[in-house]
């Protein structure tokens, strides 16, 4: 991603969007240290001023923390377990009347970084290769989400198989291991349109998206994807819905749909 000097959006808000993308996007995890203000500087052909603006925006918002004689690092973002019923995007368009269609846009094979490697359970300090599909995906003929999905190497070797354009991964999933999802955690907050994603999602730099992180699991807490997704805000509302758990438990589980706004 690059700063684009021939738009209105200052070059601050462009630098925090595209260093937001890396941090909500899974490029940089919990505790990553970010570039100095002076790599910034140099790789962006920005000020220092600009750059110390967007690091203050970042770290307003929650996403960074700044610490004297260290730097900026990546703060860590807090999951709760949810969906007692594991319903992925597609199937939640189509029991509202909708055929989504997809444009796959990537894929590619990736060393983990440690965020993901943590999020799947691996043991650190190992090279864990990750098949990474990014997906367009459409609602008639309006773009609405980008979906970042990462799975182990040995199941996107099967997933290819396959046409993954439209495919439910879901659906996939279950009849590539032949078992059934047990469970998802979700993870959703408001940011801004980086220039790529403004265009991606043909919205202005700096609209409202929703972010969404989904760790989807098999029984026994293992990890089956993680899921990067960014939703234009003003097509989709969240709905939380609660249930009572079939054992005595103090907690409540909870299932988070995306429904397409008429």
């Amino acid at each position: 991603m690059v700063i684009n000097r021939e738009i209105k959006t200052p070059l601050y808000e462009q630098l925090k969007l595209i260093l937001q993308d890396k941090i909500l996007l899974g490029e940089w995890g919990p505790g990553v240290l970010l570039p100095t203000e002076q790599q910034l500087c140099e790789q962006y052909s920005i000020s220092r001023i600009t750059v110390r603006n967007a690091l203050d925006k970042l770290e307003r918002n929650d996403l960074i923390e700044r610490i004297q004689g260290r730097g900026s690092i990546v703060k860590k973002r807090e999951v709760k377990k949810s969906n007692p019923e594991v319903r992925g995007y597609t199937k939640s368009m189509q029991l509202q009347g909708i055929n989504p269609r997809s444009e796959l846009l990537e894929k590619n094979l990736v060393v983990g970084n440690p965020n993901l490697v943590e999020l799947f359970h691996l043991p650190p300090n190992i090279d864990h290769h990750f098949w990474h599909f990014r997906r367009l995906r459409y609602i008639n003929d309006d773009p609405v989400v980008i979906m970042n999905h990462y799975v182990r190497k040995e199941l996107g070797d099967l997933m290819l198989n396959y046409e993954l354009r439209n495919a439910s991964f879901y659906s996939l999933f279950e009849k590539i291991l032949n078992q059934q999802l047990h469970d998802s955690e979700g993870l959703i907050t408001a940011v801004q349109a980086s220039p790529e994603n403004a265009r991606l999602l043909k919205v202005e730099v700096g609209a409202a998206l929703v972010w969404y992180r989904g760790i989807t699991h098999l029984e026994g807490n293992v990890t089956v994807e993680v899921n990067y997704s960014l939703f234009v805000g003003d097509k989709f509302q969240f709905e939380m819905r609660m249930y009572k758990p079939r054992k005595i438990n103090i907690d409540q589980e909870q299932e988070v749909v995306a429904v397409a706004k008429q």
